[in-house]
């Protein structure tokens, strides 16, 4: 009876160690997506970088000053970027005065307007999971 209860025994920290190890066990997840409960969740994207302004003149019929904003796109797993432009009111307080949704990849976006200390620019990434952090402002 005693051999009996000895090899129950040893089954029984057996399977436990098995199943603590199972259960134990980390998944290495790639930096672009996790699983949590089951279900696959992309993780934010990383911000875009290096935010600047240039601008350009046409002359003509359509003519005027054109301002051309680009950024560097960091992330691979964005589903598209936001582009805010600010300017300065009348009591010279910043205030959004657009905001456009552009598409994956982007890396520039041009506008007409007067440009100059009193508007400033910046784009962040997003995808189903988030946004990411704003880039720098450009000026």
């Amino acid at each position: 009876m005693s051999t009996r209860f000895t090899h129950k025994s040893l089954a029984a920290a057996a399977l436990g160690i098995a199943l603590s190890l199972l259960l134990g066990a980390t998944t290495t997840t790639s930096p672009a997506w996790s699983n949590t409960a089951g279900t696959p969740r992309l993780d934010p994207p990383a911000a875009p970088s290096q935010c600047k302004e240039g601008h350009f003149t046409v002359t003509g019929t359509y003519g005027g000053t054109f301002y051309y904003i680009s950024w560097r796109d960091n992330s691979t797993n964005e589903d598209g970027f936001t582009f805010e432009e600010w300017g300065r009111n009348q009591s010279g307080a910043w205030v959004l005065t657009q905001s456009v949704s552009m598409a994956a990849n982007s890396t520039a976006f041009s506008l007409g307007g007067h440009a100059g200390p009193n508007v400033k620019f910046r784009v962040k990434a997003f995808n189903s999971s988030g946004d990411s952090a704003w880039s720098n402002w450009a000026h």
